[in-house]
């Protein structure tokens, strides 16, 4: 594999640490490099993405358990991962995940956070809450995704 010579990222090259331990202009020889400044770095040249077998569907980054198979919870709901994500042979085509609208709404879909909210009435609503699901409207989520749905098709 190739190799080649970075800065050292604990000690900025220098090859002295300074933390919290060190006071008053003391420094500790950096543990990292050993006092060098610089470490060895091997790498592997990136020959392109690579297919995994053990994936059905994919999903956009999100707080929740996700499964490739529909579930149904202890309290009788039915979250239809089936008809989310997206399967692999399209996420590899260039697909785009879509949302998994039973487990959380368009502002937790796509939050790009305060001033830049999906819906406007998720600032109104949000305002002061620490945990999504005290939002008043996080129950009727599904009346905010025709919103969400309706106003970017206008775009």
């Amino acid at each position: 594999m190739p190799k080649i010579i970075i800065q050292c990222q604990s000690c900025g090259g220098t090859g002295l640490y300074m933390g919290m331990a060190e006071r008053d202009g003391a420094a500790v020889v950096c543990q990292t490099c050993n006092g060098r400044g610089s470490k060895e770095f091997e790498y592997k040249e990136f020959e392109g993405r690579k297919i995994r077998q053990d994936v059905k569907r994919v999903y956009e980054r999100c707080d929740y358990m996700l499964s490739s198979e529909d579930v149904t919870t202890e309290d009788g709901r039915l979250i239809k991962f089936s008809e989310a994500g997206c399967t692999y042979e399209e996420w590899l085509n260039g697909a785009e995940p879509k949302p998994v609208k039973e487990l959380y709404c368009p502002y937790v879909w796509r939050n790009r956070g305060i001033g830049n909210e999906p819906l406007e009435k998720c600032a109104e609503h949000l305002r002061g809450i620490c945990r999504i699901t005290d939002c008043k409207l996080y129950r009727f989520k599904e009346q905010c995704w025709k919103e969400y749905k309706e106003r970017n098709n206008k775009k």
